[in-house]
């Protein structure tokens, strides 16, 4: 008889965000897990808040520049952007419970409720960069969502989106992607290697992702 990988509580979380259908499930999956999300997220080696502030220092050295945390969660991205400098930092995400724990950390200017397919409580051209981190994949924004943050990027803005493998090829962002390009919206100027974000998940370990940078032209 095989033994069975014991599943931990993280994936039964993930199992429900993963699976929201509609904007107010996923609010709901977020109200049971933010208060344990950090740790949680922690426990499985999740790589994506690290490479993607990474990502966004390589392209961005103006430390004061408008930077939008879109889908800010707890305020980890947050976090790792203020240690490396960023002093102008917006947080914006579905989940008022999230925003709640992201308000603690003390790093942001600003925070928002907001849905992403609707129109953000942003004027155009308000950020001089973007990142998204958790946001484009399954159960939560699809790739139409992107244009709300084009809206509010300005030109030469920097806009920096993980993306698992699977999201990228199968649910449109690729596709999407290429299309804002073709159309002179944006210039892809960064891609890392596909590896796993979550190497200590037992259900999502063998997932693959890379962290996308783009310029608003």
């Amino acid at each position: 008889m095989t033994a069975q990988t014991e599943r931990k509580p993280i994936d039964h979380h993930l199992e429900k965000v993963y699976g929201a259908t509609t904007s107010e499930a996923l609010s709901a999956a977020y109200l049971g897990w933010a208060k344990d999300y950090d740790t949680d997220v922690s426990s499985m080696g999740y790589r994506f808040p690290i490479l993607g502030a990474a990502i966004l220092a390589r392209h961005l050295l103006k430390n004061d520049a408008t930077i939008l945390d879109a889908g800010a969660g707890t305020g980890l991205i947050g976090g790792w952007l203020h240690d490396l400098g960023y002093t102008h930092l917006t947080a914006l995400d579905l989940s008022p419970e999230m925003l709640h724990q992201a308000r603690s950390r003390g790093v942001y200017g600003q925070l928002e409720a907001g849905d992403m397919l609707k129109r953000l409580p942003f004027p155009d051209n308000s950020f001089e960069a973007v990142i998204a981190v958790g946001v484009f994949t399954q159960g939560h924004v699809p790739p139409q969502g992107l244009e709300e943050l084009l809206r509010v990027s300005r030109s030469e803005a920097i806009v920096v989106i993980p993306l698992m493998k699977n999201s990228w090829e199968q649910l449109g962002f690729k596709e999407k992607a290429m299309e804002l390009e073709k159309s002179g919206i944006w210039q892809r100027i960064d891609q890392t290697p596909w590896c796993p974000p979550m190497p200590n998940s037992s259900d999502h370990k063998h997932d693959l992702g890379a962290v996308f940078a783009w310029c608003v032209q």
